[in-house]
């Protein structure tokens, strides 16, 4: 019953993709016929070592991944280098690496909490922990996947194209579970194939609607009120927009424009101006000082993000970025 199942499962799958592939003769519908039969076939031997790994070892891996995926958000690589490499280096770690592998192990999880082994079936407690890890680590990888689907709005969007490998790891790890789990359970291994899949699907399809100008716009606004909060409280504008955190803000949210860019920012005891560098397409290298908020007397003060277009010109020497213009 086992296999037969797990083989129906696998042939619908290679089946739909295939024959995609020969239809409109894609090369990502082919690779992912391929990587059906590749997941079926890991999926084979994946149960021998589930069944002789306790719960405990699940809950450190779901842990120790749970970690690193709410660590490697796009802001925790916006400072190291240029925006270019930290972008890619993000997605690469998120999309090929950590989002994948937090759809596994959640999947191993749920396998723990649901007792395959009668013997060996974990507690009450061990239960509830297993399946809260495990769905807490699926709901924070299709939050990292929606944040940086947000991100790749602003450069030549790839979109869905992104989400393949989360795909593969949530076929494989639910052709595992329906191998794996005895027959009163096996419905998980399915569901899990089912749902990820449109779950994944919907983050991605959310994020790909959204006008990063707009969530930039917003983000901007968010520090003009810790602005003007902290003249109220201080009688003087902040030198640095990090005298507001976090009791003016809690964090700063940064420029939805440029992937890892801050915010340009200029102030006397009675002025400021906050705005960012923009652009009118992510293929331009000339790149425009935003000026989002001027309050007081700003006369005689230097371009709006000069200094930080000058830094992005040191950065990426290759591209050929230039100031264009500042503008409102």
């Amino acid at each position: 019953m086992k296999l037969s199942v797990f083989l129906l499962v696998v042939t619908v799958f290679f089946g739909v993709f295939a024959t995609l592939a020969f239809i409109t003769s894609s090369g990502i519908m082919g690779a992912a016929a391929v990587a059906c039969l590749l997941c079926g076939l890991f999926a084979l031997v994946l149960p021998k070592i589930l069944a002789r790994a306790k719960p405990n070892v699940w809950i450190v891996a779901g842990l120790v991944v749970l970690i690193a995926l709410l660590i490697s958000t796009a802001s925790g690589f916006a400072k190291t280098t240029s925006h270019r490499q930290t972008f890619w280096d993000g997605v690469s770690i998120n999309f090929v690496f950590l989002i994948p592998l937090a759809l596994i192990v959640a999947a191993f999880l749920f396998y723990s909490g649901l007792g395959a082994d009668t013997q060996r079936s974990p507690s009450g407690k061990m239960t509830t922990t297993v399946l809260l890890l495990g769905l807490l680590l699926v709901a924070t990888a299709l939050r990292n996947l929606y944040g940086f689907t947000l991100w790749d709005n602003t450069y030549d969007s790839l979109g869905y194209i992104w989400l393949f490998i989360p795909f593969c790891a949530v076929l494989l790890s639910g052709l595992t579970l329906l191998v794996a789990l005895p027959s009163r359970t096996k419905l998980a291994g399915l569901l899990y194939i089912l749902i990820l899949p449109v779950l994944m699907a919907v983050a991605s399809s959310q994020a790909q609607r959204v006008d990063f100008r707009a969530v930039t716009a917003q983000r901007a606004e968010r520090i003009v009120n810790a602005v003007e909060s902290f003249y109220a409280r201080e009688g003087h504008y902040p030198e640095s927009l990090s005298q507001l955190t976090p009791r003016d803000i809690l964090t700063l949210p940064e420029p939805m424009i440029i992937y890892g860019q801050d915010w340009c920012y200029e102030s006397g005891s009675d002025s400021y101006r906050l705005g960012y560098v923009d652009r009118e397409h992510w293929s331009d290298p000339r790149l425009i000082g935003r000026i989002y908020k001027t309050e007081g007397q700003t006369s005689g003060q230097s371009l709006m993000c000069e200094a930080e277009i000058a830094a992005l010109q040191q950065d990426n020497p290759d591209f050929q970025y230039s100031y264009w213009k500042e503008s409102p």
